[in-house]
């Protein structure tokens, strides 16, 4: 029998008595507790009906048995972790929505495990706590986060869902898109396949995974990765990864050592772009762009972050390939400052030969894209994009991968990982987007909106009832300029 309308208004709240449900029974409606558990068989969470609490009537609405009642009397105010969530709720709808469309049966735990890692790192065992501490047990009442279900729902991501997880990273790149490629290391303790020795910039000889990430180069967010093994060169891994994404124009972004003949070969021969920047003591640039200014060796200048870049184009090799110089005396003088204070430091003085590197303030790059070259400048400089998002991924949410024993652990932990940058990203791009980028950083912001929560007193029964915790003026104003509207429900 349907619950009639008129019962359903009176069922309890679940800021005092968790996630229930109304059951008529011989015509009479009573309230029972309910709670989640994984089903190994199925893969996904299944309902648990726990004690009948009490029964409802239309004239007395909810009526609890007498041991609830007297719990009910003397339990304390809620009080719950709001704005924060609620701002990811706002800016990350999309992600949302593309998890909801993807994985229909388990979207709301993918949600919730990624959102609990964002905001408060947390390892699967304290994931439960987090979860009933925050605003989004309102949200979703009946999924459970305990830290075996927590473990159950990554391994299954990782053995069952590879299909699907690459399915909705696609959902993020257009056919039109130019994206950006890099990678990064991640040390791990894992024993099987992925986890090898092998290069990294720390020069580390742990084993690690190797992470591949594409960006979209106008928004900067992360939108396709894939985890290879550690010993495997990203250079090997990078037309499989693109291929993989669908994405038909990529532009590869190299670090200073990355340049050399053999990688600009292999790069050619996949018919990538590239943008690879050279080491100061190249051979490429010639003397007289080291010797005292002169304006007619430059083809132009730009304004970039108010300095002044001087830029010089010229064909390189016979394949294609452009040369790019370019010439900061604002990063020179920053850099002759930094080398005068070394000096002084360390040997108590100056030196005649401190400036002789005639080299400051130059940089160059090699590419076989045919562009302005305030293009490839403004291309290059997108990569410390890249890696704020590497050092949050490590940093911040990649707490507990390293110590996952398997393969599909951690395929599952990285994806959930991803979804989790993808809710930062939501925030990245709406402090862009409000031209804020110079006065506030992300980490501010989620510092601010943690402290952001909502009240439910004691004796209120109507889960719509509550109060939020006072926003100072300027903190709203803030919110508002990200489109963030906090008070809305």
């Amino acid at each position: 029998m349907a619950i009639p309308d008129k019962i359903k208004v009176h069922k309890p709240d679940i800021n005092r008595y968790g996630a229930t449900e109304i059951r008529c029974i011989k015509n009479h409606f009573y309230v029972y507790e309910i709670s989640s558990k994984w089903d190994a068989q199925k893969h996904r969470p299944k309902k648990v009906t726990g004690k009948c609490i009490g029964k409802i009537t239309e004239k007395d609405g909810f009526i609890p048995n007498a041991n609830h009642f007297r719990m009910y009397e003397t339990i304390s105010p809620v009080i719950r972790t709001y704005g924060v969530f609620e701002m990811f709720e706002q800016l990350g709808k999309g992600v949302s929505d593309r998890l909801k469309e993807v994985f229909p049966d388990i979207y709301r735990e993918v949600k919730t495990v990624a959102l609990l890692r964002l905001v408060y790192g947390c390892t699967p065992r304290l994931m439960k706590r987090c979860f009933e501490d925050s605003y989004l047990v309102d949200l979703y009442p009946d999924i459970g986060t305990c830290d075996k279900t927590v473990r159950n729902l990554v391994s299954m991501l990782g053995t069952d869902r590879e299909a699907e997880m690459g399915r909705y990273m696609k959902m993020f790149v257009s056919d039109q898109s130019t994206v950006l490629i890099d990678g990064t290391s991640l040390f791990t303790r894992n024993s099987d396949s992925y986890a090898r020795k092998g290069y990294n910039p720390e020069h580390s000889q742990e084993k690690q995974i190797r992470l591949l990430y594409l960006f979209d180069s106008g928004s900067h967010a992360p939108v396709f990765y894939r985890m290879v093994p550690g010993n495997i060169a990203d250079k090997a891994a990078m037309a499989d990864t693109i291929k993989l994404s669908g994405i038909k124009s990529c532009t590869v972004i190299g670090d200073k050592g990355f340049y050399s003949k053999k990688n600009v070969s292999f790069l050619m021969e996949k018919k990538l772009n590239y943008i690879l920047p050279l080491q100061r003591n190249t051979k490429l640039i010639r003397e007289e762009f080291e010797t005292a200014p002169d304006m007619e060796r430059w083809d132009g200048q730009f304004v970039f972050k108010g300095r002044v870049v001087w830029h010089h184009k010229e064909p390189c090799g016979n394949a294609g390939n452009y040369l790019y110089i370019f010439r900061d005396d604002a990063k020179k003088a920053k850099e002759e400052l930094k080398t005068a204070q070394r000096i002084e430091d360390s040997q108590g003085g100056g030196g005649a030969d401190m400036f002789s590197d005639r080299r400051k303030g130059i940089f160059a790059f090699v590419s076989n894209r045919d562009e302005e070259a305030k293009k490839i400048y403004l291309a290059y400089k997108e990569r410390w994009d890249i890696e704020q998002c590497f050092d949050y991924l490590k940093n911040s949410v990649d707490i507990g991968v390293s110590s996952q024993r398997s393969n599909e652990s951690m395929l599952g932990w990285t994806f959930i990982n991803h979804v989790s940058l993808l809710y930062f990203y939501s925030l990245v791009l709406a402090i862009r987007k409000s031209g804020m980028d110079s006065e506030w950083t992300p980490n501010e912001i989620i510092m601010i909106a943690k402290n952001i929560y909502k009240i439910y007193t004691a004796g209120v029964l109507n889960k719509d009832k509550y109060i939020i915790s006072e926003v100072p003026k300027k903190d709203e104003e803030l919110f508002n300029a990200l489109g963030v509207d906090l008070l809305r429900n």
